[in-house]
């Protein structure tokens, strides 16, 4: 069987990935380790780096976090492999679901500081519990 681009698609293989992170211990380790997980890919993922400040005069601090992401992403992946970056304004968890939706993206990988492994009302406004609650695809939480 030759295996194609859309034979992998239809296998379910994310090959779109959103990486978010916020510069937190466990943002670093998601980003480690989507490096070495697309390093022992054959088809490489496509890979965006999110990185979401909560307002405009955040900015400048997100785009340091996005320069250190890329430098770890670099040095744990395939050097083949080349990133893109974004920094956006908002809510974090609506705006990584949202891009991620806007990319067409098929996993995001993020740390998971806040998941309490389970989804109810008090801790509903946790990012990855709304992420879990909210996107349609592969979601992959370090902690």
């Amino acid at each position: 069987m030759r295996i194609t681009l859309n034979t992998v698609k239809s296998m379910g293989l994310p090959l779109n990935w959103l990486i978010a992170t916020n510069g937190t211990k466990f943002a670093g380790e998601a980003v480690q380790y989507a490096a070495r997980l697309s390093a022992l890919t054959i088809k490489k993922p496509k890979i965006t780096i999110l990185v979401v400040a909560e307002t405009e005069d955040k900015k400048e601090n997100a785009f340091a976090i996005i320069e250190m992401a890329k430098l770890l992403f670099r040095e744990f992946s395939d050097p083949t492999i080349q990133s893109t970056s974004l920094v956006k304004v908002g809510d974090a968890g609506k705006t990584i679901v949202d891009t991620a939706n806007e990319l067409n993206c098929d996993q995001i990988l993020i740390g998971g500081g806040d998941f309490a492994w389970d989804v109810t009302k008090d801790k509903k406004n946790a990012v990855s519990n709304y992420i879990i609650s909210n996107y349609d695809g592969v979601i992959t939480i370090s902690k």
